[in-house]
């Protein structure tokens, strides 16, 4: 029987000092917007918490917000071209050597696509699980936290991600940023939004 490892890596935490320093004083943001993309899979049903179409639309794309919200189901897409989409949705319970341990857990998968003229460094990514829970980190199970690499021009990565999420909850609420290293701006963070069965 092969037990899971935990896994030393530490979340960086940039996104609270970016967010701070654009809240005192205006900054150059990356901005985004919703768009339509395949359902997800059919083990968790994710759903915007709107009455129709309309309201799943982006309203805050402006100059003057942090952030942007999409459902669930939908990709997240920044004026310079790098899209993100959560896909996979599907619960479950952390093994007894992951961290944190035999926890009520929502798992899906993160797919970064890079549709901009420079690299994104993906260890820079921030994920925010709902509530403020502790993401769930197990090698074994594949969930090892954003990969340690560079997102290339043109290029898509795909990772599994895990939140504490208790079995009796619905409303998710999973917020994604990347940074942008290359001095044009920063991202604003998108948050996904929407409920899960």
């Amino acid at each position: 029987m092969s037990h899971p490892t935990i896994t030393g890596r530490t979340v960086i935490a940039v996104a609270a000092a970016i967010v701070g320093c654009c809240s005192l004083s205006a900054c150059s943001g990356i901005g985004g917007r919703q768009t339509d993309t395949a359902p997800p899979d059919a083990a968790v049903t994710a759903s915007q918490d709107t009455k129709n179409s309309d309201d799943a639309q982006d309203t805050q794309d402006d100059s003057d917000s942090d952030t942007f919200t999409v459902a669930l189901d939908k990709t997240a897409t920044w004026n310079n071209g790098v899209k993100a989409h959560l896909s996979g949705f599907r619960r479950g319970t952390s093994g007894e050597y992951a961290s944190p341990s035999r926890k009520a857990y929502l798992a899906f998968s993160v797919t970064l696509q890079n549709g901009s003229k420079s690299s994104v460094d993906l260890s820079m990514v921030s994920l925010s699980c709902p509530d403020g829970a502790e993401e769930v980190f197990d090698t074994d199970a594949g969930f090892s936290g954003t990969p340690d690499t560079h997102l290339l021009p043109g290029k898509s990565q795909t990772w599994k991600a895990a939140c504490v999420f208790p079995r009796t909850a619905r409303d998710a609420q999973i917020e994604i940023m990347p940074t942008d290293t290359s001095g044009s701006g920063w991202y604003r963070t998108a948050i996904f939004t929407g409920q899960v069965r």
